[in-house]
């Protein structure tokens, strides 16, 4: 689930209840987001020192330290949340942003993965988080709760700050008039995000060296091709998402293709349609920070998955050197019925999904974050066949081979 599919819960709030005086906070050692918006003011503590990734994430677009791919494809180092609405407000749930068209379908040209911590948890008013669109999927979006409790979005959406002051704020912003589609009927606009770093820790923090995605724009040689194509022509670099946007005026801008390269470098030539006398044409690479611990592939090899939440035991998978195996479980044995490996850009692998032989084991749709080349750590999905149903789970793995 992911907060986009979350429902309205009830308001437990009471105005005032948690608003801490700014002259308390600036005496306090932290990164601190200001927000100041048509409605008023208020401003978040962030967790950097837990959730690295999605503060330095939100600190470098927020700044415009870090670039960004607007809709003309251009690398841009704009503050990225200056001018943009809230568009989707639920009262007595959430108030969310960061969708430069404000139709909540976009972001910053990348996604970065998830941060999950057990010291950080949606049991208060104001937890400031990541929006998703499923595992691994953050980009710029975010939400701020107005409830006091959500454990159902516990692990599912990175929590990177919180709340300190402002509180009213955020009520009247979370109780505006809202259309058919949870967007505010009058705009409700974020104005600025000021940065703010108090203390030793929090001037040292750096936001590039988190292992984010970098954004750059690529030399593109253009041809004409046969009859209504054109002939681009770039490098690719490993492990990059590029993307070809397409304009006939330089004002109004398309994407017109988009892949991803994986293990190598390569000059890349692509064909594309015109329907115009002329055509302008921009190329955007993101390109992910990899160190080479994680595999291509599983081939033989003996992944041992040791669930530690969603469930309990050991489940062993040995991978033989074709496209199947064996699986033991809870006294249990059978083969794998199919699993697809799709290549992760994040010292990561996922398995989307793994199936089994026997019912009484749930297909898994995991991620395997690999902080050594045989250990790391999974999280994702089981499906219950009976109920049709997802939930989540986590724990350890090791990985050799055989």
């Amino acid at each position: 689930m992911n907060v986009r599919g979350c429902r309205p819960i009830s308001l437990l709030f009471v105005v005032g209840l948690l608003f801490v005086s700014r002259a308390v906070v600036s005496a306090q050692d932290g990164i601190y987001a200001d927000f100041s918006t048509s409605m008023g003011n208020f401003s978040c503590k962030l967790e950097y020192g837990i959730a690295p990734k999605a503060v330095a994430n939100f600190i470098g677009l927020a700044t415009g330290q870090r670039a960004w791919i607007d809709s003309s494809g251009a690398a841009s180092t704009s503050p990225f949340y200056n001018g943009l609405i809230f568009h989707r407000v639920i009262a007595g749930f959430v108030i969310q942003t960061g969708s430069p068209t404000g139709l909540g379908t976009d972001g910053p040209g990348y996604a970065f993965i998830d941060e999950f911590d057990s010291s950080l948890r949606f049991n208060s008013y104001g937890v400031l988080a990541m929006a998703n669109s499923g595992q691994d999927s953050n980009g710029s979006q975010f939400f701020v709760t107005a409830t006091n409790n959500v454990s159902s979005l516990n692990d599912k959406h990175t929590i990177f700050g919180r709340l300190v002051t402002g509180s009213n704020v955020v009520y009247a912003i979370n109780h505006v008039a809202t259309d058919e589609n949870d967007k505010p009927q009058t705009n409700v606009i974020v104005q600025t995000v000021a940065i703010r770093r108090v203390g030793t820790a929090a001037q040292a923090f750096d936001i590039n060296q988190q292992g984010l995605p970098t954004v750059t724009n690529l030399p593109v040689t253009i041809r004409p091709a046969i009859s209504n194509q054109v002939a681009l022509s770039f490098s690719r670099s490993p492990y990059s998402v590029h993307r070809v946007y397409s304009s006939t005026n330089f004002n109004n801008w398309d994407q017109e293709w988009s892949d991803t390269e994986y293990s190598a470098a390569k000059t890349n030539t692509i064909f594309l349609s015109t329907d115009a006398p002329q055509n302008f044409y921009s190329v955007a690479q993101a390109s992910y920070f990899r160190s080479g611990i994680a595999p291509t592939n599983m081939l033989n090899h003996k992944l041992t998955l040791k669930i530690t939440s969603g469930g309990s035991g050991t489940i062993t998978i040995t991978f033989d050197g074709s496209s199947g195996g064996k699986w033991s479980f809870a006294g249990s044995s059978g083969t794998l019925t199919s699993y697809t490996v799709i290549e992760g850009m994040l010292d990561g692998a996922y398995l989307w999904p793994v199936k089994f032989s026997n019912s009484t084991i749930y297909p898994l749709y995991i991620g395997l974050y690999f902080t050594s080349p045989t250990a790391g750590t999974f999280r994702g999905l089981a499906k219950n066949l009976a109920l049709g149903t997802y939930f989540s789970i986590a724990g350890t793995f090791t990985f050799v081979s055989t």
